[in-house]
C-alpha cells in the first residue's frame, strides 16, 4: 500500500512537470463548463418561458371571468365573439401543454434544443404540428457552438484520457529503463494501476466537484437527488471503462507510440465508427419520408372534410362518438349546421390519431433496431441513458405528446359534447374547463 501512494505521489510530480497534460485537462474543464452553462442557461430560459405563459393564461382567465360577471359575450370590439358557447369558451379556456424541464437538463440537453417545450393546444391540434418537430440536427448544433457536457463526457474524456495515459508504461519501454521496476521488486500491474488510479480519481474528482456545483444552482440536489446520483455513477462506470480498456492496452503496449495508436483507434471505433454506421443503417432502413402520411392527412384528407355534406359529417362524427346519438341535438330530427360545422374537429383529430400512430410506430422499431445495437454499441447506450435520466431522450418526449394528445381529445370531446347538448356556459362551467385542462399537465 506504501509503494502505490509513493508511485501516485510520484504520479502528481510527473503530471504537474507536463505542461501539454495540464493545458488538456484545462481545456477539457473549460469545455464542461462551457457544456454545463449552455444546459443551465437553457433550463433557466425554459422555465421562464413557462412561468410567463402561466402567468398570460392567468390574466386571460381573469378577462373571461369578468365578462361573465358583467354580462357580457365577450370583447366589446369583437361582437361577433359568444363566450356563452362551448365553441367560444372552450376557446379562450387556456389549454398549453408543457413539457416541465428537468433539473438535471445542464448535465445532458439531449432533445431538449430540437423539440418545443410548450403547445398551445387547440381542437386542430396535433402531436407532429411544426411547434413540436425537430428544427435542427446535432452535427448542426455542434456547428452552431451548442456543446453540452454529456458530449464532453461521451467523447471528449476518453480523448483526454489518452493524452494523460498514453505514455504511461510506454516512456520507461522507449527509453528501455522499464527493467529497473523489476529490479524495485514493484509489481508492474499494481505499478501501472497506481498510476492510472491518480489520474482516475483526479478526473472524476473534477467532474463530480463540476457537476455537483450546477446541482446546487439548479435544485437538483434536493429535488432529483436520486436520479443525480445515479448520473454521477453512471459516469464513474463510463469513465471506469475507458481507464481499464487503455490500462490493458499499455500493460500489452510496446512503447507510447504503439499504445497511443491503439488508444486512439480504439477510441475511433466505439465513438464515431460504430454509431455512424448504425445511424446509416437506420437511416437506410427507415427513412425519414414516414412524415408523409402525416402530411397527406393534414393537408389533403382534412380539406375533404369541409367540403362535405352536413349529413356526410354527422354520420362520420356519430361513428366516431356514438355517444352524440344520445345528447339533444343528436336526438333532433332536424340538424343545426352550425354545431355540426363546429364539430368537424372531432374527425380530423382522428385522421391526426391514425397518421400519427403509423410515424409513431416507425419510431418505436427504429429505436429498437438502436436498442438492439447496444451490446457493440456501448456509447449510444450511455448517450440515451444520459438524456433519460434528464428526461431529455426520445421517451420523455413522446409522453409529451402523449400528454398533448389527451388535451386535444378532452377539448374535442368536451366541444362536441357541450355543443350537442346546446350547453349554455356560464362562469362556473368556464372555470370547470380551465381545470380541467389544466390537470392533463399535472397527470
Amino acid at each position: 500500500m506504501k509503494h502505490l501512494i509513493t508511485i501516485m505521489q510520484n504520479e502528481f510530480r510527473h503530471f504537474a512537470r507536463s505542461t501539454f497534460k495540464i493545458i488538456s485537462l484545462f481545456l477539457f474543464i473549460v469545455a464542461a463548463i462551457y457544456g454545463l452553462q449552455n444546459g443551465y442557461t437553457l433550463l433557466k430560459k425554459q422555465k421562464e418561458e413557462i412561468e410567463s405563459i402561466k402567468n398570460k393564461n392567468k390574466l386571460t382567465i381573469n378577462e373571461v371571468t369578468v365578462w361573465y360577471d358583467a354580462g357580457k359575450k365577450g370583447p366589446d370590439d369583437k361582437p361577433w365573439i359568444d363566450v356563452t358557447t362551448p365553441v367560444r369558451a372552450i376557446w379562450y379556456a387556456p389549454a398549453v401543454a408543457f413539457k416541465e424541464p428537468s433539473e438535471l437538463i445542464p448535465f445532458s440537453i439531449g432533445q431538449a434544443e430540437q423539440y418545443g417545450y410548450y403547445k398551445q393546444v387547440t381542437n386542430r391540434s396535433s402531436t407532429m404540428d411544426a411547434d413540436l418537430a425537430e428544427e435542427i440536427a446535432n452535427p448542426e448544433r455542434l456547428m452552431t457552438g451548442t456543446l453540452d457536457f454529456s458530449f464532453a463526457i461521451l467523447y471528449l474524456l476518453p480523448v483526454l484520457s489518452i493524452i494523460l495515459l498514453f505514455n504511461i508504461g510506454g516512456l520507461e519501454k522507449d527509453l528501455s529503463f522499464n527493467k529497473l521496476i523489476e529490479i524495485n521488486n514493484i509489481n508492474n500491474k499494481k505499478w501501472l494501476l497506481a498510476r492510472f488510479g491518480f489520474y482516475f480519481f483526479l478526473l472524476i474528482s473534477l467532474i463530480i466537484l463540476l457537476m455537483f456545483t450546477y446541482a446546487l444552482l439548479t435544485g437538483a440536489l434536493t429535488e432529483l437527488a436520486g436520479n443525480f446520483i445515479r448520473f454521477c455513477m453512471l459516469i464513474v462506470f463510463y469513465t471506469a471503462l475507458w481507464f481499464g480498456a487503455f490500462y490493458f492496452i499499455n500493460l500489452k503496449g510496446k512503447g507510447s507510440a504503439g499504445q497511443a495508436i491503439k488508444m486512439v483507434s480504439l477510441w475511433i471505433i466505439l465513438c464515431i465508427v460504430i454509431p455512424g454506421t448504425v445511424h446509416q443503417l437506420v437511416t437506410l432502413k427507415y427513412p425519414a419520408s414516414y412524415m408523409t402520411d402525416f402530411l397527406d392527412a393534414s393537408r389533403e384528407e382534412t380539406y375533404k372534410i369541409y367540403d362535405l355534406p352536413s349529413d356526410n359529417i354527422a354520420q362520420q362524427l356519430l361513428t366516431i362518438y356514438p355517444q352524440l346519438a344520445h345528447t339533444q341535438h343528436g336526438k333532433d330530427t332536424l340538424k343545426n349546421e352550425l354545431i355540426i360545422g363546429n364539430s368537424t374537429s372531432g374527425i380530423t383529430n382522428q385522421l391526426m390519431k391514425n397518421a400519427v400512430k403509423k410515424i409513431e410506430n416507425i419510431n418505436e422499431n427504429k429505436n429498437n433496431f438502436i436498442r438492439n445495437s447496444y451490446f457493440f454499441n456501448p456509447v449510444s447506450w450511455f448517450q440515451n441513458k444520459m438524456n433519460s435520466l434528464s428526461e431529455t431522450d426520445y421517451d420523455a418526449y413522446y409522453r409529451y405528446r402523449q400528454t398533448i394528445q389527451q388535451m386535444i381529445d378532452q377539448k374535442v370531446e368536451i366541444q362536441l359534447m357541450d355543443s350537442w347538448n346546446k350547453v349554455k356556459v356560464d362562469k362556473e362551467r368556464f372555470l370547470r374547463y380551465v381545470d380541467t385542462f389544466s390537470n392533463i399537465n399535472k397527470k
